[in-house]
C-alpha cells in the first residue's frame, strides 16, 4: 500500500465508523501493518492509504527487533493525562518533523479484529501515537497543532512540497 502524502483530501476527512468487521476490514490492516513496518512508522491510520474507516494500527514495541502490531477499530480516548512537549513526525509528510503536546498518559477503548473490545492506559511514545492516529481518524494533522515559532518551518515545508499550501490554526 501506499502512503498518501499531504494534500490529498482523504487526509482531511473525518472517517466512519467499522459497523461489521468483514474479509475487507481484514485484508485493510493486514496491507496497513506490512506498510507501517516497511516504512518504519510507529503507527499508521486507515486514511492514510485511502480508507475512510475507523481503524489504525500501532507498533507496541517500535525499538525492538520483533515487532507487535496492535489494531484499533473504531477507538474512542476515554482519559488523558499531563502533557508533554516532543517532536513529532508523519508518514504524510516526510522528513517534517515538529515539537507536538501531546498527553502523557492517554487510556482508550476500541475493537479488535475479532469484534472484542478493549481498554488499554498506554504512556510516553505510544500514547503519542495514539493521539496523532486518533487526530488522523479526525482529518487533523500534525501542522494543525505547529506554534506560531513552527508555522515558518511548515510554511518552508510546504513550498517545497507539492503542497504548497498555507497553514492556518495551531496551537
Amino acid at each position: 500500500m501506499a502512503v498518501l502524502k499531504y494534500p490529498t483530501a482523504v487526509l482531511r476527512k473525518k472517517t466512519i465508523p467499522v459497523e461489521k468487521i468483514g474479509e475487507d476490514v481484514f485484508k485493510l490492516v493486514e496491507g496497513m501493518i506490512e506498510t507501517m513496518l516497511a516504512e518504519d512508522g510507529v503507527g499508521l491510520a486507515a486514511n492514510q492509504v485511502g480508507s475512510e474507516y475507523r481503524i489504525f494500527v500501532i507498533n507496541v514495541t517500535p525499538s525492538n527487533e520483533d515487532p507487535q502490531p496492535l489494531v484499533f477499530i473504531n477507538p474512542v480516548v476515554l482519559d488523558k493525562e499531563g502533557e508533554i512537549l516532543d517532536e513529532e513526525g508523519c508518514l504524510s509528510f516526510p522528513d517534517l518533523y515538529l515539537q507536538i503536546p501531546r498527553p502523557e498518559k492517554v487510556r482508550v477503548h476500541a475493537k479488535n479484529l475479532y469484534n472484542e473490545d478493549f481498554v488499554l492506559e498506554l504512556s510516553g511514545l505510544l500514547a503519542r501515537a495514539v493521539m496523532h492516529e486518533v487526530d488522523h481518524l479526525d482529518g487533523i494533522l500534525i501542522i494543525d497543532h505547529a506554534s506560531a515559532v513552527e508555522k515558518e518551518k511548515v510554511e518552508k515545508y510546504l513550498e517545497g512540497s507539492s503542497a504548497g499550501a498555507k497553514v492556518s490554526g495551531g496551537s
